[in-house]
C-alpha cells in the first residue's frame, strides 16, 4: 500500500514484503526499507535480513545499510563480516571491496571515521578482515 502522501510504502507494508516467500518481492522490500531509514523497525529489519537464506538479499541489504545508515549500518555490516564463518558472507565482503574500488561509496574511509570504542571485536575481524581482502 503506496501512502499518497509521500509516494513510499508504509512500514508495516515494507515489512510485510520482507517477510515475503516470493524472492523479489523481499528483494523489492529492501529499497523500500530503506527508503523509512532511519526508523528504528525499518533498520532492525534490514539487519536481520543480513541473515537471509539467499545470499543476493544478503548483499543487497549490506549495500543498503552501508551507503544509507551511517555509522550504524557499516558497523552492523562489518559486525556481520566478523561473526560469520560461511562462504555467503565472502560475497558481502566482496561487495563492499568493489563499492570502495570503483569509487562508488568509500567504505574505508568511512570505517576510519568511526571510534574505536565503538566497534565490537566482531565488527573489529570484520574490518580486518576487509581490509586483507582489499590488500590495506
Amino acid at each position: 500500500m503506496i501512502n499518497a502522501n509521500d509516494g513510499h510504502v508504509g512500514l508495516n507494508a515494507a515489512l510485510s514484503h520482507s517477510r515475503s516467500v516470493d524472492g523479489m518481492v523481499r528483494l523489492r522490500s529492501i529499497s523500500e526499507l530503506t527508503a523509512l531509514l532511519p526508523d528504528v523497525e525499518a533498520r532492525r529489519r534490514l539487519v536481520a535480513m543480513l541473515d537471509d537464506d539467499v545470499v543476493t538479499m544478503q548483499i543487497e541489504v549490506a549495500e543498503a545499510l552501508v551507503r544509507y545508515d551511517g555509522k550504524e549500518g557499516l558497523l552492523s555490516v562489518l559486525e556481520e563480516l566478523g561473526r560469520r564463518e560461511d562462504s555467503d558472507v565472502d560475497y558481502i565482503a566482496y561487495r563492499l571491496s568493489d563499492l570502495e574500488n570503483l569509487g562508488d561509496f568509500p567504505v574505508l574511509d568511512a570505517a576510519a571515521s568511526i571510534d574505536e570504542s565503538e566497534f565490537s571485536p566482531d565488527a573489529r575481524r570484520g574490518l580486518s578482515d576487509l581490509r586483507q581482502l582489499m590488500g590495506r
